[in-house]
């Protein structure tokens, strides 16, 4: 409401007493009156900055003051003489204030991504030496929260916080294959509109193909909950059950060869006959997701600040093969002493086998002076070091000539050996995380702690220092022990968790297992991803599939039957075909309304991004495209728009995503 239309009156008695009751109604008139001017002259301003072909200039704080003063004075021209206020007719200040409130609150309510360090590391307006991309898991666990709110089993704490997630009406998501990161870069002109509408921008490693799998694991209802809580205990735990991380793993090590056999669903796929002697679970389930490896400063080959930091490592193999239940497991253990540049080096490298063999063992001459042994810490001396001539750089060749290729480092807090060996390598399980004792999230315990409370040995007791043949037996049994029990073993916070839900479960009515095989045949551990897409009941949140690819293997995998018909108002899931990518995004630019989460895939033909002029064309479609999804969500509404990639090369590792909330 526009204050002008206001009605402003003089003082009913200039010269009569006014009582402190009425002094503060007219200080709170006074007060409406100016909030819901400077609320005009912000709205105002706002729309003068967004539209292209506004010429006024921006109002400072000093012109709003002004703007309200100059209203106030004239609004008291005609009044008399010792009247300096004006003064609203109480049905006026009723009605502002009502106004005012309402307008206020939508504010206070609108839904806002605020980055975190992580996330503005990743902005693409960020140097290309100081950017570190997000991982895919990164928008996942966006989309994942915008759907369950606290009761997703990950959320975007890492890089970001979403501000008033309970208010967004509905997720529509935009993923484009067939542009990357350095064509956003290389085109940026194109992409007027996303630049004016995104306010987030962000570089992420994206998988080089089967894109569809990694989404394919965000639940689109909340019953679907209720599946894997009755198959699993916790969310947490279906979470480190179901996630195929090797896809992310691949994208991360693409250029020294992390292959995947064709036909295979990653680490996921197995058969009890799989599972090792004493196994009841696969050991890849321990395994560090790539987020986790990241948080935990293990060495990467990512790019940003974190190439720069890693710029001196080198792998423990030229080829990786794909981890499975069967991959070897290797514990290792390293010892450091102080050196004459203040840091400390590496001097010992101890490697055992899951049987307890030896499987490497040896000293290393650092490459500067010791300066101390921390022989109490180490268990290294100056005896031991006297004739040592292997070298940091003998190491790593011993070591990739040594350690298979799919092979599985377990270690307490391995980060820092594999720091110290200025090594990487993409599978490692990591004691210190995958036990806790005291049921606080993100709390770590000493080896010797553990190796007390689970295996019943005391170890780090000699004098001498520690041995890195006790410590790294030590990590390698823990591991075994808890494949031999369960996924809650050795974690009290997951153990926690459950018996929460359980108790939760027994109020609400979570599903049985037998309900669980009547909603179908193929909800089973090994395909846990393919039921958060394939089962629907009454009450839950209504989602749409929409895309134009040729190739529907993998939607028919994780779809289900919803391929087969479309939706119908007891349907939780609509799947539907298009001929173009036209189609497609037109589509759900028209139904995107009509449900809670909308995942529009797009794949751009090779011919239209063969040529120079042939993808900047198709760049400033798909800006368009962008501008008119935008428009069409609902206010509150979130867009994400993905560019995954394209062919398989080393440019495609690298997409963005762009993401922002619509305003009312």
């Amino acid at each position: 409401m526009k204050v002008s239309n206001l009605t402003l009156l003089s003082s009913s008695s200039a010269t009569g007493s006014v009582s402190k009751k009425e002094q503060r109604l007219e200080r709170k008139k006074r007060k409406i009156l100016a909030l819901a001017e400077v609320m005009h002259l912000n709205e105002r301003d706002r729309a003068s900055r967004a539209s292209a072909a506004a010429t006024a200039a921006p109002l400072s704080p000093i012109d709003v003051v002004s703007s309200v003063s100059e209203l106030a004075q004239e609004g008291s021209q005609e009044q008399e003489p010792d009247q300096k206020k004006p003064k609203l007719e109480d049905v006026d200040y009723r009605t502002l204030k009502a106004a005012v409130n309402q307008k206020r609150d939508r504010m206070r309510n609108i839904p806002k991504l605020r980055l975190k360090e992580v996330g503005e590391e990743a902005l693409m307006k960020t140097k290309p030496e100081e950017r570190v991309p997000l991982l895919l898991d990164d928008i996942q666990a966006l989309l994942m929260y915008t759907l369950l709110r606290t009761d997703s089993p990950t959320n975007p704490s890492r890089w970001a916080a979403l501000e008033k997630s309970a208010k967004l009406t509905h997720t529509t998501v935009l993923l484009i294959e067939g542009l990357t990161s350095d064509d956003f870069t290389e085109y940026e002109a194109d992409f007027k509109e996303c630049k004016q509408i995104f306010h987030h921008i962000l570089q992420v490693v994206t998988p080089s193909d089967r894109l569809v799998d990694e989404l394919a694991c965000i639940p689109l209802s909340d019953s679907h909950k209720d599946i894997l809580l009755a198959e699993y205990g916790s969310l947490e735990a279906a979470m480190l059950a179901c996630k195929d991380n090797l896809l992310i793993r691949k994208s991360i090590f693409n250029n020294i060869g992390l292959e995947l056999p064709d036909g295979t669903n990653g680490e996921n796929e197995y058969d009890e006959a799989d599972l090792p002697p004493g196994d009841k679970f696969p050991r890849t389930q321990l395994l560090l997701s790539p987020i986790q490896m990241i948080n935990e400063d293990y060495p990467l080959p990512l790019t940003g600040s974190l190439k720069h930091r890693y710029s001196g490592y080198v792998t423990t193999n030229d080829h990786y093969a794909p981890v499975s239940p069967k991959s070897p497991m290797f514990g290792l253990d390293c010892e450091m002493c102080k050196t004459s540049i203040g840091a400390s080096e590496l001097t010992r490298v101890s490697i055992i086998d899951e049987e307890g063999n030896e499987f490497y063992e040896t000293l290393v001459r650092p490459e500067n002076k010791i300066v101390d042994y921390l022989t109490q810490f180490s268990g290294i001396t100056a005896e031991m070091m006297r004739n040592v001539s292997k070298t940091l750089k003998d190491v790593q060749q011993d070591l990739r000539n040594k350690l298979p290729p799919d092979a599985i480092l377990v270690g307490q807090s391995l980060n820092f050996d594999l720091n110290a060996l200025k090594m990487m390598h993409p599978y490692v399980i990591d004691t210190s995380i995958l036990f806790n004792v005291t049921g606080t999230p993100g709390t770590k315990s000493k080896l010797k702690i553990l190796s007390q409370k689970f295996l019943k040995r005391d170890i780090q007791c000699s004098s001498g220092g520690h041995n890195s043949i006790e410590d790294c037996t030590a990590s390698l049994e823990l591991v075994k022990l808890k494949l031999s029990k369960n996924i809650y073993f050795g974690d009290q916070w997951l153990q926690d968790r459950r018996n929460y839900h359980k108790r939760v479960s027994s109020k609400v009515g979570i599903a049985t297992p037998e309900e669980i095989q009547r909603l179908g045949e193929n909800c089973t551990t090994t395909e846990i991803t393919a039921t958060l897409f394939g089962h629907a009941r009454k009450k839950n949140k209504k989602s749409e599939i929409v895309t134009n690819a040729n190739n529907l293997d993998n939607f028919a995998k994780y779809f289900g039957e919803a391929i087969q018909s479309n939706a119908t108002a007891k349907n939780l899931l609509s799947f539907q075909k298009k001929d173009d990518d036209v189609m497609a995004v037109e589509h759900t630019m028209t139904k995107c309304l009509n449900y809670d989460f909308n995942l529009c895939c797009v794949q751009l033909q090779p011919e239209e991004v063969a040529t120079v002029e042939a993808k900047r064309d198709k760049i400033q479609q798909v800006d368009g495209w962008i501008r008119k999804l935008f428009g069409s969500i609902s206010v509150n509404g979130l867009l994400v728009v993905l560019l995954a990639g394209g062919e398989v090369n080393e440019r495609s590792r690298m997409g963005v995503a762009m993401i922002q909330t619509r305003k009312g």
